[in-house]
Order: structure tokens, then C-alpha cells, then sequence
């Protein structure tokens, strides 16, 4: 029987857009690359929860695919789409699954 195992880690890195929702008064975080929403109460709470949205698709993507198929914007590019917002890079850092064989 096989079984997964996580072996190398892969860094990667989105451009994510925070926008100021007054009327709740939080931060939504828009990963345009890979639909992924999410928000938090400050930026710096939005940035940590965006950090773990972004860690967890990409860790599934590997999982299901093998690999991450949606590929980043630079930041220059997202930066000129969302102008007046608040636009960072947001990094998660992940181990590859490898399939090992049971003895």
C-alpha cells in the first residue's frame, strides 16, 4: 500500500489586493491569480489569514495536481490594476507530497 509523505519545500509567492470594507470596518484580501477571498480585522490580521488561505491552496493543489497550475502576476502588474488599494506580496511556504511504498 502506498502512503504520502512530504518531502522538499516550495516557496510561493502572490500578489494579494487589500481593500477597506468601511461598512464592517475589516479588510478583504483578493488573490485576483487564484480566486482565493478572505478577511481579517486589521491588514496585519488579513495578511496572516491570507497566508494560511494561500498555504493551504497551494498545499492541496500539489496534493490533487502534482503542482500549482495558476502562476502569479508580478507585482508591478497587480499594482496597476488595483490602484489606490493596498497590493503585497504574500509568500507560503510548502512541503511537496511523495508517495512512499509501505514495506
Amino acid at each position: 500500500m502506498n502512503k504520502l509523505t512530504w518531502g522538499n519545500i516550495m516557496e510561493f509567492i502572490f500578489p494579494a489586493t487589500f481593500y477597506k470594507d468601511e461598512e464592517n470596518d475589516d479588510y478583504i484580501v483578493a488573490f485576483d491569480d487564484v480566486r482565493i477571498y478572505c478577511q481579517g480585522k486589521t491588514v496585519e490580521e488579513a495578511y496572516f489569514v491570507a497566508r494560511k488561505f494561500l498555504k493551504d491552496f497551494c498545499k492541496l493543489s500539489l496534493k490533487m495536481f502534482g503542482e500549482v497550475k495558476e502562476k502569479p502576476r508580478t507585482f508591478l502588474e497587480a499594482q496597476s490594476q488595483h490602484k489606490g488599494e493596498i497590493v503585497l506580496l504574500v509568500d507560503a511556504e510548502v512541503r511537496t507530497p511523495q508517495k512512499v511504498l509501505d514495506e
